[in-house]
């Protein structure tokens, strides 16, 4: 590659445009449920821990593909920097090399994209952690709804069985009543 080519490559700005995977005001609306849905919200929750999970596999695999671009990015301007210094005569040195590349305008645009992708990476990793909490949630309340039901089962065979015994007394007083008003 000759000195012309390198150089326009490594003078571009290219600026990535780090895509946002996760909405937070979806994620608490998704993440969100009452007791009154319980039902739904179980049934819904492994298609909505795998959606966000795909999400977080997508935002994690834009982090490496920026940080594959910041490699090029980094080693196309050591390239032209290497390049322009060698033309002037200038004698520089390793570490005077990695001060420059580090200060270029495209290496720093690259390590703010990363930034900025790690930072959606960590949300989606939230969202899907957010997601097993949500359930062991769903799990305890589902838990406490049975135990209601089966405390209210409880109750109204205890109601029945209290009625019955009502109604066997009261037949047996009328009876009794009957035989005593008979004699």
């Amino acid at each position: 590659m000759t000195e012309n080519a390198a150089s326009p490559v490594a003078k571009e700005q290219t600026i990535y445009n780090v895509r946002e995977f996760v909405d937070a005001v979806q994620l608490k609306r998704d993440i969100a449920y009452s007791k009154n849905n319980l039902d739904d919200a179980m049934m819904n929750q492994a298609a909505m821990f795998a959606h966000y999970g795909v999400l977080a596999a997508e935002a994690s695999r834009q982090v490496d593909v920026i940080k594959m671009l910041l490699q090029n990015v980094e080693a196309a301007v050591y390239k032209m920097t290497s390049d322009e210094k060698a033309t002037a005569g200038e004698k520089v040195t390793v570490p005077m090399m990695d001060s420059l590349v580090a200060r270029h305008s495209r290496v720093i645009d690259m390590k703010k994209a990363l930034n900025d992708a790690k930072r959606v990476e960590a949300t989606a990793k939230i969202a899907v952690e957010a997601f097993r909490h949500r359930r062991d949630m769903l799990i305890q309340h589902g838990l406490i709804s049975r135990e209601e039901m089966k405390g209210n089962l409880y109750i109204a065979e205890r109601s029945v069985r209290e009625q019955v015994l009502d109604t066997q007394k009261s037949s047996i007083l009328d009876r009794l009543k009957n035989k005593n008003a008979e004699e």
